[in-house]
């Protein structure tokens, strides 16, 4: 694989887990396009494999030590490096058992084509544009995607006994407001959506004195022309402040037709809020920092300020400890709140965290039948919602699917397929939705 080689090196790219996983991979692989690589589908054979590792599940780290060993039999000869938070935090295991060539952890991601170069002998700085090693490098597209994600914040300070992902991505740190809102612009001017995304997205700009919170960053990113529509992923429920708040209802009431918020009404009418337990003692023994009626009071005064607003939530069953008790004022909680769509987690002890060490792991039988009882119920929120919205106007864009029939997407999160095509995908535009039933419409799992 020398440096003057005809054919250019073949590199293959995987990412496992979160958005922001998706969005880092997305800049290495066009770090990689600049220096000449040819990208090619980690299915095919390939000259390097990089794996974006996840490690939120043992079963997450299962799936990653299967595609490392898959490329591998690929083709043995080929470059193999593992990267992410599995990387990160079971990096010496990872040399030890031989699974690739090179393990970087987060936080030499930045670092990695560079590092690539190096180890094939190739200059490295290869094909880069000279305007690319000025500052931080920016995405100029999210391949694949109609839709971009935007990773404004990294790290988490959170104390969860389940989760090992504050080790895995190390402390707080957000982008500078300036460098997002550029970063934000240069992806609106091929995305109709951006998605801000971050490991802990309601914390953002506390590690940076003077500079917005996120409510002033989202003000200044409503303010870009070139963007046309925001959305915000997972927040946790103390973080959503009443700025938030306002941001988000201003919104919806400028989709509706106010006219004196068309900035605000870039916001999508979407808000994900883990709940996880709605027994008080569960979120105790999680690390939780809020009880249930704090959370239940959140989301009805939000839904009752805006009706169109649809909210998600991730739960999870069989956390240790966990009677039936408190199982069921889980099931009674959701049944009263007014949520779009629930993410129904199973737990499973991840070595490392305090979960894995406490008393009362539960049987595999129950977690089991205490997932599928909140499934049914995510099931009906989902109808329920859907239903609700028929004859109403959304706002939409219109997305490809995986078997390249085109749906449209609402701002609230609504999934609507179409009976005829509609354009391009990435177009934007109104729908009625009283022209489908009910049960054709749909809230995406993810």
């Amino acid at each position: 694989m020398a440096a003057h080689s005809v054919q250019p090196i073949r590199a293959a790219l995987h990412s496992v887990g979160c958005k922001l996983n998706q969005f880092e991979a997305e800049l290495l692989r066009q770090a990689l396009e600049d220096r000449g690589y040819e990208i090619v589908d980690f299915e095919d054979r390939a000259d390097v494999y990089i794996l974006n590792s996840c490690t939120v599940t043992c079963r997450t780290d299962r799936e990653c030590r299967r595609l490392a060993r898959g490329a591998r039999a690929r083709n043995p000869r080929a470059y193999l490096v593992l990267t992410g938070c599995y990387a990160e935090v079971a990096g010496e295991d990872l040399r030890r058992r031989d699974l690739a060539d090179l393990v970087v952890g987060n936080a030499g991601k930045p670092h990695l084509a560079n590092l690539i170069d190096a180890a094939l002998n190739r200059s490295p700085l290869g094909c880069l544009p000279a305007e690319a090693t000025d500052g931080p490098p920016l995405l100029r597209q999210f391949r694949g995607h109609t839709r971009a994600f935007l990773k404004v914040q990294e790290g988490c300070a959170g104390g969860c006994a389940y989760c090992i992902i504050a080790r895995a991505r190390g402390p707080e740190r957000s982008v500078p407001a300036a460098l997002a809102a550029e970063q934000a612009r240069l992806l609106a001017l091929r995305h109709p959506e951006i998605v801000l995304v971050g490991t802990h997205l309601g914390r953002y700009g506390r590690d940076r004195p003077g500079e917005p919170d996120l409510a002033g960053l989202v003000e200044r990113l409503c303010a870009l022309p070139e963007l046309q529509r925001l959305r915000l992923s997972s927040l946790e429920p103390l973080e959503v402040s009443p700025a938030l708040q306002e941001q988000v209802i201003a919104g919806g009431r400028a989709l509706a037709g106010d006219t004196s918020l068309p900035a605000r009404g870039k916001i999508c009418r979407h808000l994900h809020l883990p709940l996880q337990s709605g027994s008080d003692s569960v979120l105790r023994r999680m690390g939780r920092p809020y009880a249930a009626a704090a959370y239940a009071e959140l989301v009805h005064s939000l839904h009752a300020r805006q009706p169109g607003l649809a909210i998600g939530a991730d739960v999870m069953v069989g956390f240790p400890g966990e009677t039936e008790a408190e199982f069921e004022a889980t099931v009674r909680l959701v049944e009263t709140l007014p949520l779009a769509y629930l993410h129904v987690f199973t737990f499973s002890p991840r070595p490392g965290t305090a979960a894995a060490e406490m008393p009362g792991q539960i049987p595999g039988h129950i977690k089991k039948q205490r997932n599928q009882v909140l499934r049914a119920l995510s099931a009906r929120k989902r109808a329920e919602f859907a239903a609700s919205q028929v004859g109403a106007c959304l706002e939409v864009v219109l997305e490809a699917g995986d078997n390249g029939a085109p749906y449209a997407l609402s701002d609230n999160y609504l999934r609507l397929p179409l009976a005829a095509p509609a354009g391009p995908p990435g177009r934007v535009f109104p729908v009625t939705a009283g022209s489908l039933a009910a049960k054709d419409l749909g809230v995406p799992e993810s």
